[in-house]
């Protein structure tokens, strides 16, 4: 029986590498296509506030985000709300999406035996659309 758990598949054979480089190169178009469509999503949490003046209640949304190390609040329209809501929905499973194509990408290229810019964490594009390491949105 051989031995050769050190040796790297991907060193071995050259079929399998080329099938490990294709699906990094596939992986890294769908990161690229996700970071795409989350530069032109909505990013932050939509709140509702309830003032009361006299016996009167008013309630109105608004979309709570950071702009750099500033929070933003904004107003948003009644009529705005449900679209808002399904951006911001679309944003989350986009998030999360990436995220598990960062992590493939890391992993296919130590692999390959690539090395990984930085310290194998999120991809500065990943980072920028608005999610961390902690898993949460804006972190």
């Amino acid at each position: 029986m051989d031995d050769n758990n050190d040796m790297n598949v991907a060193e071995t054979d050259v079929v399998v590498a080329g099938i490990l480089d294709d699906e990094l190169s596939r992986c890294k178009e769908a990161l690229g296509a996700l970071n795409k469509a989350l530069s032109g999503l909505s990013k932050g949490s939509l709140q509702m506030r309830i003032k009361r003046h006299g016996e009167s209640e008013y309630r109105y949304h608004y979309l709570v985000f950071r702009d750099g190390h500033r929070v933003v609040n904004q107003h948003v329209p009644e009529d705005s709300v449900k679209e808002l809501q399904d951006k911001l929905a679309l944003r989350r499973k986009y998030v999360l999406e990436a995220k598990v194509y960062t992590r493939r990408i890391s992993y296919l290229q130590r692999i390959l035996g690539r090395k990984v810019k930085g310290n194998g964490k999120l991809a500065p594009l990943v980072r920028e659309n608005g999610f961390g390491e902690q898993g949460g949105e804006g972190s």
